[in-house]
C-alpha cells in the first residue's frame, strides 16, 4: 500500500502510449473533505481503509466503510468526507486512451463501490503500483499501469461474486419459502404458475432455484414429498389407497399407483404388504 504522506505523481511523457497508464499512486491516514464539481481529470480507484466516511455522487449519499473500494470515472462530480475520524485511505489515479471505452464495458462509466472480506488481492496490487512506481526501475511505470489493469478487472470481478453471492442468498430464501408453501398445500394441485406468482418471481427463475438447489425439477420434487407422505400412511395407517391418493394430493388411486410404481418398482398393495408390521 501507499504510505500515508507519501505521494507520488511520476512523469508520464513516457507511458501515455499505453492504453491505459498510471498517473499517480498515494494514500493519507486521515482524510480530509473533498468536494470536486467538475470530477477529476484522472479515473481513480480509492481504497477506504480505517475510519468511515461518504461518498456523495448524482446527489445520492452512499455510505463507506473499512473494505470499501470506490471507482470513479474522470470528469465525474462527487464530493466525499469522513464520519469517522481519523479515516485512512489509498488512492490510484489512471488515464490513458482505452479507460472510457473500458469502463463503460464494464458498466463503471459513473462513481461505484464495491465491499469486500479479503483485502488480500487489492492491498497485493496497491502495493505492486507503489513499489514499481518507486523502483526507480527504466520501465516501473509500464510494469505499474499492467498493475492498474489489473486492478480493474479485479474491481468489476469483485462486483460480480457479490452479485452471485447476492444472488445465491436471496434464493435460498425463496427456496425456503418455497418449500414451506409446498409443504403448507401439498394435498391439492399447486401448480408452478401458482407458486411463482405466490413469491413474485418468473416460474423460469423459480424452476432455477429448484435446479441449482436441489437438483431436481419443480413437478419431481412435489411428487416426492407426496410420495413420502403416502408411504407413511400406507406403513402407518390402515387407510384405503383410494383415500390416501387424495389426502396426498393424487388426482385419482390409479394415477397414485402409476406413479408409485415408476418410483418404487411395485404397487402401494404390495409395498403396503411387503414392508408393514
Amino acid at each position: 500500500m501507499a504510505k500515508p504522506g507519501r505521494n507520488l505523481y511520476p512523469d508520464i511523457s513516457g507511458t501515455q502510449y499505453l492504453p491505459i497508464f498510471l498517473a499517480g499512486v498515494g494514500g493519507t491516514d486521515a482524510q480530509l473533505k473533498v468536494v470536486r464539481e467538475d470530477g477529476l481529470n484522472w479515473h481513480q480507484i480509492i481504497r477506504c481503509g480505517k475510519g468511515e466516511g461518504v461518498l456523495v455522487a448524482d446527489g445520492v449519499p452512499t455510505m463507506l466503510h473499512e473494505g470499501d473500494f470506490i471507482l470513479i470515472p474522470a470528469g465525474y462530480p462527487y464530493e466525499y468526507h469522513p464520519t469517522v475520524e481519523p479515516w485512512e485511505t489509498n488512492w490510484v489515479v489512471f488515464g490513458g486512451d482505452a479507460c472510457e471505452n473500458l469502463l463503460k464495458n464494464l458498466g463503471l462509466d459513473r462513481p461505484t463501490v464495491v465491499s469486500i472480506n479479503d483485502n488480500t488481492t487489492p492491498r497485493w496490487l496497491f502495493t505492486s503500483i507503489y513499489v514499481n512506481v518507486n523502483s526507480g526501475n527504466v520501465f516501473g511505470q509500464e510494469i505499474a499501469s499492467g498493475y492498474v489493469y489489473d486492478l480493474i478487472l479485479w474491481f468489476k470481478q469483485t462486483i460480480l461474486l457479490n452479485e452471485m453471492n447476492r444472488y445465491r442468498k436471496n434464493s435460498q430464501q425463496i427456496l425456503g419459502i418455497a418449500l414451506e408453501y409446498i409443504k403448507d398445500n401439498v394435498t391439492r394441485d399447486v401448480t408452478l404458475r401458482e407458486l411463482s406468482d405466490h413469491i413474485g418471481i418468473s416460474q423460469q427463475h423459480m424452476c432455477r432455484i429448484f435446479r441449482e438447489h436441489l437438483n431436481v425439477h419443480y413437478t419431481e420434487y412435489v411428487t416426492r414429498i407426496r410420495l413420502n407422505m403416502a408411504m407413511d400412511m400406507i406403513l402407518n395407517t390402515d387407510t384405503p389407497m383410494a383415500e390416501i391418493a387424495k389426502k396426498c394430493g393424487f388426482r385419482s388411486a390409479s394415477y397414485f399407483s402409476t406413479v408409485f410404481g415408476k418410483y418404487e418398482n411395485m404397487t402401494p398393495n404390495n409395498y403396503r404388504k411387503r414392508y408393514k408390521v
